[in-house]
């Protein structure tokens, strides 16, 4: 794996200036009561020793730093307070980061060799090689252990970013994933 994967996971979704996507998805428990969630505590997702390289990546102590100092600040600016004795919800976070491909054939191109008023066919291929990476914010019920929230974000990835925009983007999509907690229809 190459050592930049180690730069990717540290700008989760810092996208580069001509992206403009990232895709947001949410879930929940119908049944959940949210209106009594108050307090709430960090759980460390559990790790593989074996799981390798990508694993070890992936458990960065300065990512970990900036995504629990966001999402208190969120939660915090929701009226939910951190709580490490007997919380009524538990926060778990997952990043990802995957290497892709996109091809797009655009049925044509132009070249050397025109025919008629616009172009020849064949050639118009672009391929992109980009990492996408994957940040998701679960919800837990603590008396019950299940999950009663997720939401995620992915887009591509930009490892040149400055750290102050990876930080920056990071606050942002954070900010925007955790606008649907609690959710409307639960409140």
């Amino acid at each position: 794996m190459k050592t930049a994967i180690l730069f990717l996971i540290l700008c989760v979704l810092a996208l580069s200036p001509g992206c403009s996507s990232v895709t947001y998805n949410y879930d929940y428990d119908k049944s959940a009561d949210f209106a009594a969630l108050k307090t709430y505590a960090w759980v460390t997702a559990p790790s593989n020793p074996a799981a390798g390289v990508q694993s070890a990546l992936q458990r960065n102590d300065l990512l970990d730093k900036r995504i629990k100092e966001s999402v208190n600040t969120q939660l915090a600016a929701k009226g939910y307070a951190q709580s490490a004795e007997n919380p009524d919800f538990l926060v778990l976070y997952h990043t990802g980061a995957q290497d892709k491909i996109n091809v797009t054939d655009w049925g044509y191109g132009y070249g050397p060799y025109r025919y008629g008023y616009g172009g020849w066919y064949g050639g118009g291929v672009d391929v992109q090689q980009y990492t996408e990476g994957t940040l998701i914010l679960d919800i837990i019920a603590a008396n019950a252990k299940h999950l009663v929230w997720r939401g995620s974000a992915t887009a591509a990835l930009n490892p040149d970013a400055p750290m102050e925009k990876r930080e920056k983007r990071l606050n942002e999509v954070i900010t925007r994933i955790l606008a649907k907690f609690p959710p409307t229809a639960a409140k």
